[in-house]
This record gives C-alpha cells, structure tokens and sequence, in this order.
C-alpha cells in the first residue's frame, strides 16, 4: 500500500506492480480522461486548471447484493504537467461502502475517509491497514 501514497514519479516503483504487488482492492476500474476547469482564484499552478489528466474510478470489492459487500466507491486522479511529476489523489467515501446504494456518486468522496465503524470488525483490519500508509483514515 505504500508505493500508493508514497511512490515517487508518475510509475509505481519497479517490482511492486507486474512483479512483487498485487493488488487487493480496488482492482478492478476504468480510466478516462478529464480536464480540470478551476473557478477564479488567488492560487497557481494547478489550482488554475489542467487540460490533459487521467480519472480512474473502481470499487473497493465486488459488490454483492446483499450488502456484505457493498459498493465501496474509489477515485484516483492525475493531472499531467509539464517538467514535474503529476499532481495526483486517490479519495473515496468510506472504507465500509455505502449499502443498500448502487449509485457511485451519491457520496461526497474525501482524501481524508472515514474508518470501519466499530460494528464492522471485518473491516477494522482494513482500516489498520489504511492507517500504516496515511494519517488521512478517521
């Protein structure tokens, strides 16, 4: 999970993907492209909009319908710039998904997200495991 958060440059560190990586969750996705209109505002950089970046939308587990393993919404977005690495984040709603919902959007999706409640003992140790990676898991 570390090269996720950590890696350095726009391609995850040799070995962790096609040699030593396999991925858990969100394993399954689609990417397309998009471009970032910004509203008027005082920052730079970034923050003025990007015209070429990569949106990769996926669920956390294969959902099921009877919601013991919901629909658990992912994103992760890359804008591309020119003589640096890309500007990226990976967000999400929730670690525990949003039963009973089908609808991917209908969450607000966050960079910091919310925990496992503590009902959900099949995924506290999820949430562990967010949690080695990024102080950004409530």
């Amino acid at each position: 999970m570390e090269p996720t958060f950590t890696g350095l440059g726009d391609a995850m560190p040799p070995g962790t993907l096609y040699g030593n990586r396999r991925k858990y969750i969100h394993s399954v996705g689609t990417v397309g492209k998009v471009k970032f209109v910004a509203k008027d505002n005082q920052y730079s950089g970034i923050f003025n909009g990007a015209d070429k970046g990569l949106i990769r939308l996926s669920s956390a587990a294969a959902p099921t319908a009877d919601s013991k393993s919901p629909l658990a919404p992912g994103m992760g977005l890359k804008f591309l710039r020119d003589g640096i690495d890309s500007a990226n984040l990976v967000s999400m709603w929730s670690v525990a998904g949003q039963p009973n919902d089908w609808n991917f959007f209908s969450n607000t999706f966050f960079n910091h997200i919310a925990g496992a409640p503590k009902e959900r003992t099949d995924l506290q140790a999820l949430s562990a495991k967010f949690a080695t990676a990024t102080y950004h898991i409530q």
